[in-house]
């Protein structure tokens, strides 16, 4: 019995500990998405203008 409060008490900290750092993990992520995603932007608006530029 000492033992699983023992262990449930750990996780507990544990998943804390995951939960406080979270958001700035995401915020890192995101920051590291960005060139990416204005990499995308700038394809699709040269192809559009591509596509504007050939008569169909």
């Amino acid at each position: 019995m000492t033992t699983t409060i023992l262990a449930a008490i750990g996780a507990l900290t544990l998943i804390l500990h995951t939960a406080a750092r979270l958001p700035q993990a995401l915020a890192d992520l995101l920051r590291a998405f960005l060139p990416v995603i204005a990499v995308f932007a700038e394809l699709r608006a040269a192809l559009s203008r591509g596509r504007r530029r050939r008569p169909s």
